[in-house]
C-alpha cells in the first residue's frame, strides 16, 4: 500500500517536470524562431522563476506578520484572563 503511495507521488513528480520541460523547450524553441536567439527565451523563463520566487518571499513574510500579531492577541487575552487557584 505504502509503495503504490509513493509511485504515485513519483509518477506525478515526473508527469509535472517532463510537463514542465516541455513547457520551457516550447518556449526557447519559439524564441529562436521568432526572435533569433534562444537566449530570450531562457532569460524570459528565469525572469518568471525570479518573480515567482520574489512573490512567495513576500507573501510568506506578510503572512507572518499576521501570524505573529495573532499569538501576540492570544498571549495577551490568555494574560488577562483570570487565573483559578489550581492553575
Amino acid at each position: 500500500m505504502k509503495n503504490t503511495a509513493v509511485l504515485s507521488r513519483f509518477g506525478q513528480y515526473v508527469g509535472s517536470t517532463a510537463l514542465a520541460m516541455a513547457i520551457v523547450y516550447g518556449i526557447v524553441y519559439a524564441s529562436h524562431k521568432f526572435l533569433g536567439d534562444a537566449s530570450y527565451g531562457i532569460l524570459g523563463v528565469f525572469s518568471c522563476f525570479l518573480l515567482g520566487f520574489l512573490y512567495a518571499m513576500a507573501k510568506s513574510d506578510v503572512e507572518g506578520k499576521e501570524r505573529e500579531a495573532r499569538w501576540a492577541e492570544e498571549d495577551r487575552a490568555r494574560k488577562a484572563k483570570p487565573r483559578m487557584l489550581m492553575e
